[in-house]
């Protein structure tokens, strides 16, 4: 492995809009200077990337192809990368200078790991908020994974090419793509996850988990349809796409209160009582009528010692479930 390896950043584009350039200016920031973005238009009409024919850079590789879809676009870029290393940016995002380097020194010092998640904040008309920066080992990667869980948010991710080169996205989940790639991937190989925050996920009407909550629910419930039928276990409604707390207003929103949740938790455990209040507070603005968007408020206000006790129970019930399931799948194969 050189001293410097070549990373590759895939990113697929279609009508990103004013979006795009920034997503893209924030690569030219990067203190790892040895990458290549491999820019794939899929079937855009807006002119957003013919708008950055002036970013002359001979690490920007552009592809068109007509409209595919996300999954598509990746599994191309997949076949055009020449890095040591791939990530992801969506082309709505942003990634902080920091990001490759330090994911790819973590990959480079951890030869066994398949990949490299960290943490990330949302941006809310354009607000950076609620950041998420908790570590996670192997070990606890794989019980994120044996529960049906992606250790990380899934554009956060850096990953090793001679590990994962033959997995590909499954074109026909236009969403829920990474959370079935990420599956697959963890289900074979180690994952960790860096505790810094280094990536910016934009939230926008424009997105279309949040144009068509249905359509999303339905995809994602595909995608843990095939990690149950993988894995021999009785489907079952994935979680958060019951009927529960926040209905509505939870599917519109792309459930953000379990995000602004963790980043309250990952904030209380460091210290940072101010941060987590302050982030709180912005979750319940979001819709003050909503007793179901002030819990990361509520949760600010947690003494330190019982955050630490409520993960660690979350924990012990999550290594539970698994006992159960466990065993319920040695009986069935009996």
């Amino acid at each position: 492995m050189s001293a410097s390896p070549l990373v590759s950043v895939i990113m697929p584009a279609y009508n990103a809009g004013a979006f795009l350039r920034p997503a893209v200016e924030s690569l030219f920031a990067q203190t790892h200077v040895n990458w290549e973005l491999i820019l794939i238009d899929d079937g855009s009409t807006d002119g957003s990337v013919e708008a950055l024919a002036d970013l002359d850079d001979p690490r920007i590789r552009r592809f068109r192809q007509k409209n595919s879809g996300k999954p598509a676009a990746m599994n191309r870029g997949l076949s055009l990368a020449r890095g040591e290393f791939y990530a992801l940016l969506d082309a709505d995002d942003l990634s902080e200078p920091t990001r490759l380097e330090r994911q790819a020194s973590c990959l480079a010092a951890n030869p066994e790991a398949a990949g490299f998640f960290c943490g990330h904040y949302l941006i809310l008309e354009g607000r950076r908020l609620a950041p998420t920066f908790r570590a996670k080992s192997t070990t606890e990667c794989a019980r994120d994974i044996a529960a049906g869980r992606m250790p990380g948010h899934d554009p956060t991710a850096m990953y090793r090419m001679s590990m994962v080169r033959e997995v590909r996205y499954s074109e026909d989940l236009a969403i829920g793509e990474g959370f079935d790639y990420i599956m697959r991937v963890g289900e074979r190989f180690p994952l960790l996850v860096l505790g810094e925050c280094l990536y910016g996920y934009r939230v926008h009407a424009q997105s279309l988990t949040k144009k068509n909550p249905s359509y999303r629910n339905r995809l994602i419930q595909e995608a843990f349809n095939r990690m149950y039928d993988r894995r021999g276990e009785a489907r079952r409604a994935a979680p958060g796409l019951d009927r529960g707390s926040g209905g509505r207003l939870r599917d519109a929103d792309n459930d953000m209160v379990s995000h602004f949740t963790t980043s309250v938790a990952d904030q209380v455990l460091a210290g940072r009582r101010g941060g987590a209040v302050s982030t709180g507070l912005a979750c319940w603005r979001l819709h003050p009528a909503s007793a179901y968007y002030a819990k990361p408020l509520l949760y600010a206000m947690t003494p330190q010692v019982l955050m630490k006790v409520y993960r660690r129970v979350k924990e012990w019930r999550t290594e539970a479930r698994l006992v159960r399931e466990s065993a319920a799948r040695r009986e069935r194969a009996r």
